[in-house]
């Protein structure tokens, strides 16, 4: 994770008093990397993003300009163009370790596990005594998959700073993931009497710790604290943005406008995407993970770049209107050419992103609740293969309920919300393959759990390619999935998962009477 080096702008003046400043004097660089580095520390990522840029603009050959700009970027998990400004730095300025740590984060966040320790075995021999150097390094050991290695160096990093506690849950975590659940425990119960309480993020590591050992109703007793104290910090579910944007989906996406839309007049060429739709916790990783074995598909992750285009459509398109009603310009002569500069966009964007090799004809996208644009991802890719990973509403519910997740609006944090945004897409869904022709794989994580080879052998099929046995043994991938599921995809198959809600039954009741129209839609049983 990012540390802030202790040369960035930070106190006094406040922001008030910096954005006057800058409204008189618009090319002050002293104020323009203050206000910047003062709206970071303060958890402003998004609002202090144009001050660093406009720092880059004012002063590109400065570099505390361009460390602002990468710590803004690595916080918005745009690692690659985090890593150009960290060298940007580091090539302005004598190396510093916190710099050097976080070139090395950014490193770890693209998967590039070897660079990432030799970068941060540079800032230890900087600074040895930064706690958060030795922390990430246990990250990266760890997405190594070297548990004791990674256990020995978050050590360090908690004997350094005992205050961290980051270091204290991620300490408990590798503890657990080595069948030592009480000690990970004790960890966790030592953090929480050391800080005078405790922290979300510790709270559903003691709930996930729990549930492995059987004890489920206090597993789910951690899930709901740790939930809300993410809803006092302000985590709330955006529900009429949510219900707002689905309605004006599903009012554009019907067959009679449809029919009047243009289509690309040729495919674009390179690695073409697959959309591996579903909701958070559904088994997404580990479809990826196992197409990824194959050696024609790269692996995207999480990419942000559907939302990207979402977010520039009505200024691409010229368009007066939101979306998805921006889109409506391709009904007029000058615009026809739209879907094609939408998909380019997404390609662009996406292409920055991931690894593709020689060999590699598509990549995945594994952004969560991708099914919502399904509309948007037919219109310019209309050959785009969609799988859509599908798994029992109560086991997602009671998956999303145990991380921390911020997809779906804010959705996870609570039973009763993560069954609506769950029924608001599902009917979204529905509603597209109603309307409109889609290449779509429904794919049942039971399925795949239960017996793998056929479900590979179907899934595979689906996107045109030959049956490749890696793709069975997709636990040797030494790829790193950058989610939270990292750690399961790393681990052969197995069935566990399946049918965890029918412990927790008693808690997710107000979920029940929410999803069962979707349980049921889909051939699941209460």
């Amino acid at each position: 994770m990012p540390t802030t080096p202790d040369d960035l702008p930070s106190g006094a003046p406040d922001v008030a008093a910096l954005e006057r400043r800058l409204r008189a004097a618009p090319d002050d660089l002293a104020a323009t990397q203050e206000l910047a580095g003062l709206l970071f520390r303060t958890g402003r990522a998004a609002d202090a993003e144009p001050h660093a840029r406009n720092a880059v603009r004012l002063a590109p050959e400065d570099a505390r300009s361009h460390t602002l700009m990468a710590l803004v970027l690595a916080d918005t998990h745009r690692p690659q163009a985090a890593e150009f400004h960290y060298r940007r730095a580091l090539a302005l300025a004598p190396p510093d370790a916190a710099t050097l740590a976080n070139l090395a984060w950014s490193l770890n966040r693209q998967g590039r596990l070897e660079e990432a320790r030799r970068t941060y075995r540079r800032a230890a021999a900087l600074h040895p005594s930064i706690a958060l150097t030795w922390h990430g390094s246990a990250q990266t050991e760890e997405a190594a998959r070297d548990l004791p290695a990674a256990q020995r160096l978050v050590d360090r990093a908690r004997r350094l700073d005992p205050n961290h506690r980051g270091a204290d849950t991620f300490a408990a975590a590798l503890l657990a993931r080595q069948g030592e659940g009480g000690r990970a425990l004790a960890v966790l119960d030592a953090s929480a009497t050391r800080h005078g309480g405790t922290d979300p993020d510790a709270l559903l590591e003691t709930g996930r710790i729990l549930d492995r050992l059987g004890r489920h109703d206090e597993a789910f007793a951690a899930f709901a604290a740790g939930k809300a104290l993410l809803r006092q910090a302000g985590r709330r579910y955006g529900e009429e943005e949510a219900v707002d944007l689905i309605a004006r989906l599903a009012t554009f996406f019907v067959a009679p406008r449809l029919r009047l839309m243009p289509r690309p007049a040729a495919p674009a060429a390179g690695p073409q995407p697959v959309f591996i739709a579903g909701a958070p916790r559904s088994g997404t990783t580990l479809v990826e993970q196992i197409l990824s074995s194959h050696p024609a598909i790269a692996a995207g992750d999480e990419l942000p770049s559907l939302g990207a285009v979402v977010r520039a459509l009505p200024q691409t398109l010229g368009s007066p209107l939101g979306y998805p009603e921006a889109l409506s310009e391709l009904w007029i002569g000058d615009q026809r050419d739209g879907l094609e500069r939408l998909r380019d966009a997404y390609l662009r964007h996406a292409r920055k992103l991931v690894p593709a090799k020689p060999g590699h004809t598509l990549f995945t996208d594994k952004m969560p609740f991708n099914e919502t644009h399904l509309g948007l991802i037919a219109l310019m890719f209309p050959s785009a293969p969609v799988v859509h990973v599908l798994r029992h509403p109560l086991d997602v519910v009671l998956s999303m309920m145990g991380t921390n997740l911020t997809h779906g609006f804010h959705c996870a944090n609570d039973v009763e919300t993560v069954a609506r945004h769950v029924l608001l897409v599902f009917d979204l869904v529905e509603h597209y393959r109603r309307e409109m022709p889609l290449r779509y794989l429904p794919l049942r994580y039971e399925d795949l759990v239960r017996e793998p080879e056929p479900a590979v052998r179907r899934l595979l099929g689906f996107l045109g390619l030959g049956f490749d046995r890696r793709c069975l043994r997709f636990e040797e991938n030494r790829r790193h999935a950058r989610t939270p599921s990292h750690a399961q995809v790393a681990e052969k198959l197995y069935s566990r998962s399946v049918g965890r809600y029918r412990a927790y039954m008693e808690h997710l009741k107000p979920a029940i009477p929410i999803l069962e129209p979707v349980i049921l839609g889909l051939g699941y049983s209460l």
